[in-house]
């Protein structure tokens, strides 16, 4: 029995030095890498079925692009502007005084803002500027409201991504045919990559911007000298707005 013992014993040691130096010998191998490869190129933004930042909630669900009164840029590629929502002001009164409206707020998931929204997947950041211009006056085919303006406020820019933009969006802008284009976002080069949306007005569960706001930042004005002379019906107007170069 005691020579029994003793054998495993023998055994057991035999067996870890053998497995000792097998570890040693492993770690005197030399090392190989091997390599990966891709090539990043530039992404394309589709108009069937764009992503639409919802800046309320930049992380969460896009804004529905067939909500009522977004129109989607049939022309997108990978740079540009995706998308815009149309203005509807509802019925404005002739009187003796300024005549202003609201825009109405897009059904969207509640309500939301009034919203642009713009996009760079190029893989190579320029820069750009988002700009808004009142190309044509409110018309109704005989009628135009003259020195009608547009004022912008309450302004909330988001991305879903990492993109930065460091100029501030300014807090007010208005626009009218006499004064041109007017600049809403500024970003520099290499700034503004990915999605963004830029919204004017946020809904009253918005934990971003200014909560409560989405029914009054978009407000239409007609100076008195128009207003009380107005001809009853219809009126069009366009707002232009354009993704250019870096100022």
């Amino acid at each position: 029995m005691k020579l029994r013992k003793l054998c495993a014993v023998a055994l057991v040691a035999t067996i870890g030095a053998a497995t000792v130096g097998s570890v040693a010998a492993s770690a005197d191998q030399v090392s190989l890498d091997s390599k990966g490869h891709v090539e990043v190129i530039g992404g394309t933004i589709d108009p069937e079925n764009p992503d639409i930042v919802d800046p309320e909630n930049p992380e969460g669900p896009e804004i529905d692009p067939e909500t009522p009164g977004i129109v989607i840029n049939p022309d997108i590629e990978n740079k540009g502007i995706i998308s815009v929502s149309n203005l509807e002001f509802g019925q404005i009164s002739v009187g003796t005084t300024e005549a202003s409206a609201e825009a109405l707020q897009l059904p969207a998931g509640g309500t939301r803002g009034n919203i642009v929204s713009f996009g760079d997947v190029t893989g190579s950041y320029t820069g750009y500027t988002i700009t808004g211009e009142l190309t044509s006056q409110f018309t109704n085919g005989t009628t135009t409201l003259d020195g009608a303006s547009i004022t912008y406020t309450n302004p909330l820019l988001a991305t879903s991504g990492t993109g930065t933009i460091a100029a501030a969006v300014p807090a007010s802008v208005v626009l009218s045919t006499e004064e041109g284009a007017k600049t809403f976002v500024s970003a520099a080069a290499g700034e503004g990559s990915g999605l963004w949306t830029l919204e004017f007005g946020q809904s009253a569960t918005s934990e971003a911007g200014t909560p409560g706001t989405d029914a009054n930042s978009v407000e239409l004005a007609i100076p008195t000298s128009v207003a009380s002379a107005m001809t009853l019906g219809h009126y069009e107007a366009t707002v232009t707005w354009t993704m250019g170069a870096t100022a």
